[in-house]
């Protein structure tokens, strides 16, 4: 029973993170429709517009979204049980994480219609990276202190 549960969670987990990986393409400018139409980016970054040019934010905002969606769905997939993905899925989602934190950071001020109405992204991204952040170190410290008392020959 434990396995089932514990499988069905993985399961229910890929699904978020791939779900996540789809909302990002709200940055796209159309990508979902809004109440008045306009939606998506508009081009505008606080954060970069002072010493880059429109088209360097643009490609940084593309590659930044792309690898986003990519690293999510690649991090979704090693939880379904992807043979190259199956071990690696915590560290694919940490790189998905840092993307998209970076992608938020990149559009904030040119999310239309509001920035506040993408704030839960940046909120999922933010948990589910502290989360496995806080994880790795478990698995590092607390959770394996027998394995390395072994290892040192005690």
């Amino acid at each position: 029973m434990k396995h089932i549960v514990m499988h069905l969670a993985l399961l229910l987990l890929g699904l978020v993170l791939i779900g996540h990986a789809a909302i990002h393409l709200g940055i796209i400018p159309g990508g979902m429709p809004g109440p008045d139409g306009r939606t998506g980016w508009s081009g505008h970054s606080g954060l970069l517009d002072s010493f880059l040019s429109a088209p360097v934010v643009r490609a940084i905002a593309v590659i930044l979204v792309a690898g986003t969606i990519v690293f999510f769905v690649a991090g979704g997939l090693g939880l379904f049980g992807v043979p190259f993905l199956k071990e690696r899925w915590k560290g694919v989602t940490i790189v998905a994480c840092v993307l998209s934190l970076l992608l938020f950071a990149v559009t904030w001020t040119g999310i239309v219609p509001h920035p506040s109405d993408a704030i839960y992204g940046p909120v999922i991204s933010g948990t589910v990276l502290i989360g496995l952040l806080v994880d790795l170190l478990l698995e590092r410290t607390i959770l394996q202190p027998k394995a390395r008392h072994v290892r040192n020959g005690l």
